[in-house]
């Protein structure tokens, strides 16, 4: 699990973070832990909380359908307007204000709650070096927001779905590699 995590997945994250503008650091940060518990060095709950709760924070936050949960909320505020009578501009002005407010909440406790949900389930894991708790952190749900926030860095629109299955490619590759080199 440390290697994969050091070899592709904070790689992969910290790419992402960069073409959307941001410095990578929170990724590092885990990527740093993971090579300290490669090399056999303990690393603290404390230290994996640390560094997981904004990292997890940023993936969470690309991961999410912002778009989509935009467009529509946007669509519903307009058809709410216009069925009460606000007129095209102020309904066009109420859809615009109103997807923005509320896509931005829903994108912050999404991203909140699910980083802080997860960064304490995987530090008890990977400072325990427990396998079993590391398969009740759900690891799946952990790769698949990996995979969208990759998928989603830098508002890639349309290109998404084959973004994700290319992150999922990588993603599962760098597995084999990691498996390849920890068993040999």
């Amino acid at each position: 699990m440390h290697d994969w995590h050091v070899h592709t997945v904070a790689p992969l994250l910290t790419q992402a973070s960069v073409r959307c503008g941001a410095d990578g650091e929170d990724q590092e940060g885990v990527r740093r832990l993971h090579s300290r518990a490669l090399a056999g060095e303990r690393v603290t709950e404390t230290e994996w909380a640390k560094a997981l709760g904004p990292a997890l924070a940023e993936v969470y936050r690309r991961a999410y359908p912002y778009a989509d949960a935009h467009a529509a909320a946007s669509a519903g505020a307009h058809a709410y307007a216009m069925d009460n009578d606000y007129g095209e501009e102020r309904a066009a002005e109420f859809a615009s204000v109103y997807a923005e407010l509320n896509t931005d909440a829903n994108a912050r406790s999404f991203a909140g709650a699910n980083a802080l949900a997860n960064a304490r389930a995987l530090a008890a894991a990977f400072a325990a070096a427990d396998e079993h708790a590391l398969a009740d952190a759900y690891p799946f749900a952990y790769v698949h927001a990996c995979a969208l926030a990759v998928a989603r860095a830098d508002d890639a629109g349309e290109e998404w779905p084959g973004r994700y299955r290319a992150a999922c490619e990588r993603l599962a590759d760098g597995l084999a590699e990691s498996v390849g080199r920890v068993a040999s």
